[in-house]
């Protein structure tokens, strides 16, 4: 069978199959202001990373986690791994998506997890998380994948900087914020003069560029800073 052919076919029964797939196509379609719209993940895929938040937090009773991007849950339901008394709140654009994590807890059982559907963290409280956390979601994989020199077309950094100060906004002084795989850096945007960072990944993959405030790659650029406190 021919690769374009059997790719095809791949396609229409991941169509057929997978609900969060259909919704995250819909979601670009009709046009939505949303940075990554994949719904891939799979279970413990960042260890280094939920280690360390779990040592940040050991001394933190029930704290307060937000999971935006959360996608099918895989990220939330690990965390519940590391962190078993914390009260977790997963959000994601894809309803879809959203569904399916509250299937999966009514399955397994998910006292102490919530879900939600949100597009950005303005409905949360201010100063109520002791973590947020946030994977491979501000970010288009198009842009490695087209060698983009602009992202603007795609993803804009002033989405990206309303974005992180809604996560600033609504994270405890001393919380956590966990950003990895995105197109931008913290360190480029207003909020991030409220943070130290605490631990630094290089990313060995080399698909995610990184694009300035004026939307603009920068060419070989790096941004290994992952974990960041909150200091004000």
């Amino acid at each position: 069978m021919p690769s374009g052919l059997g790719a095809l076919l791949r396609g229409l029964r991941r169509f057929a199959a997978d609900r969060p797939y259909r919704s995250a196509l819909w979601l670009r379609l009709s046009g939505a202001e949303a940075f990554q719209l994949s719904t891939r993940t799979y279970e413990n895929r960042y260890p280094a990373i939920f280690s360390r938040v779990q040592e940040e937090l050991r001394s933190t009773p029930r704290a307060q986690i937000l999971s935006f991007g959360c996608s099918t849950g895989a990220e939330v339901f690990w965390l519940r791994r590391y962190l078993p008394d914390a009260v977790i709140r997963g959000v994601d654009i894809n309803a879809a998506c959203i569904a399916a994590c509250r299937a999966r807890a009514k399955h397994e059982g998910g006292a102490g997890i919530t879900f939600a559907v949100a597009d950005s963290a303005e409905g949360e409280p201010q100063a109520f998380y002791d973590a947020v956390f946030c994977m491979a979601v501000l970010r288009d994989s198009r842009l490695w994948q087209t060698g983009a020199e602009r992202c603007d077309s795609l993803i804009r950094f002033q989405d990206f900087a309303r974005t992180v100060d809604g996560f600033a906004r609504c994270l405890k002084p001393g919380g956590l914020l966990v950003i990895r795989h995105s197109n931008f850096r913290l360190s480029d945007t207003p909020a991030g003069a409220e943070f130290e960072t605490l631990l630094r990944l290089k990313d060995t993959t080399g698909r995610t560029p990184i694009f300035g405030p004026d939307n603009r790659l920068i060419p070989g650029a790096d941004y290994p800073d992952t974990v960041f406190r909150k200091t004000g």
